[in-house]
């Protein structure tokens, strides 16, 4: 290991630097170009030891802070999951969707919650409970866009079955005009709004709702042939003179803090 002792030496003589130069410099003469394996190995270890420490260390922590940081995950996933499935009535759903409220289960809890309301005939209650399932979808990613609609959509109907009828049409409009409704949703609140003018005789009003779904969505929308029975069954929309609603740049109405 003379490789070891002509290192020492280099270093006591590399103190002395030219003017103005203030990098640190190591002598090599010729034991370090005759160096065998492990000399190379202790001389870089000398050289770098510190730093490939560090750079270990450094690595390690952030591996065990990601495995820290998914196990915390999991592990909360796992209590949200089982306070869910442990919630069987009405009550313990709403007492849990009010306490996990940052959760998607939150939405779901709600929209089960709107589910049973509407069976038991309690549209009020129903169009409520979706209303907040909707507020909880709307607060989440891009994701949870068909969700957040089909809950929306959801309340309107409720609505529509209770004494406020005029803001199930105003949910159902704000649902048609906006395009970034998911496009199953926009046809099917379109085809409604034509149906509802339809039924009030309001052919104009019927005719210009279902031309937007011929002109703004696809032809593989499920609600186009809706609209192709709807023209069928009432000679006198496809006698109305052909209107279009300038609905394309209309933003997404904010969503209402329902049953707050």
């Amino acid at each position: 290991m003379a490789i070891k002792q002509s290192f020492k030496k280099s270093q006591k003589k590399s103190g002395k630097r030219a003017p103005g130069d203030d990098r640190n410099l190591v002598l090599v003469d010729e034991d370090f170009q005759d160096a065998d394996f492990e000399d190379r190995v202790w001389l870089f270890w000398q050289r770098h030891g510190k730093k490939t420490i560090a750079t270990a260390t450094a690595v390690f922590l952030a591996i065990l802070g990601v495995i820290i940081y998914f196990s915390v995950k999991k592990s909360h996933l796992e209590t949200i999951q089982n306070a869910y499935a442990t919630a069987t009535t009405i009550e313990q759903k709403l007492a849990f969707a009010k306490a996990n409220e940052s959760d998607p289960l939150a939405g779901t809890a709600y929209c089960a919650v709107g589910d049973e309301f509407s069976e038991a005939g309690k549209a009020k209650e129903a169009a409520e409970a979706y209303g907040n399932a909707s507020r909880i979808f709307g607060k989440l990613d891009d994701s949870f866009t068909p969700m957040r609609d089909r809950t929306k959509m959801a309340q309107a109907a409720s609505l529509s079955k209770t004494d406020d009828a005029a803001k199930a049409r105003e949910i159902l409009v704000a649902l048609a005009s906006s395009i970034t409704t998911d496009e199953v949703i926009r046809g099917q609140a379109m085809y409604n709004l034509a149906a509802i003018f339809t039924e009030e005789k309001n052919f104009p009003e019927a005719r210009k709702w279902l031309n937007e779904m011929e002109r703004a969505l696809t032809a593989n929308n499920p609600f186009q042939n809706n609209r192709q029975m709807l023209i069928s069954f009432e000679p006198k929309l496809s006698a109305v003179p052909a209107e279009t609603v300038p609905v394309e740049n209309v933003p997404a109405a904010p969503q209402q803090p329902d049953g707050k």
